[in-house]
């Protein structure tokens, strides 16, 4: 049997700790990671028309620290792979799809997000 951890789709603990179990302060960083993960939306939108490989692979790498940060595994590795896709050529299928994919798993480590959040007490 798996335990917890391995179920999640991010996880705050470590971030809490390191935050001194301050929820406003919590809130802040999770919020931000949300704009920079709209923003990193926005932009691959953008360089998908445009075909621009090299501007999708640099805006996943921009949002990684802050998915480290909420130990975002099943993330990281969506980003590792639409890198990975933006070094071959004619893969902008392949990335769309993946994009896809981190969108709906992303919503999930969000609400997930808030609601570790909302269970700590203070």
């Amino acid at each position: 049997m798996r335990n917890q951890k391995t179920l999640r789709h991010a996880d705050i603990s470590k971030l809490r700790n390191e935050c001194l179990g301050d929820r406003e302060y919590l809130n802040e960083i999770v919020t931000l990671l949300n704009e920079n993960i709209e923003e990193f939306y926005e932009n691959v939108e953008i360089y998908l028309k445009a075909k621009d490989r090299f501007a999708i692979s640099r805006s996943a790498h921009k949002i990684k620290n802050g998915l480290e940060m909420i130990q975002a595994h099943g993330l990281l590795d969506y980003l590792d792979m639409i890198q990975k896709e933006c070094q071959q050529l004619d893969t902008f299928q392949n990335i769309q799809f993946l994009i896809d994919s981190f969108k709906t798993e992303y919503r999930m480590a969000f609400d997930e997000l808030k609601q570790q959040i909302e269970s700590f007490h203070d």
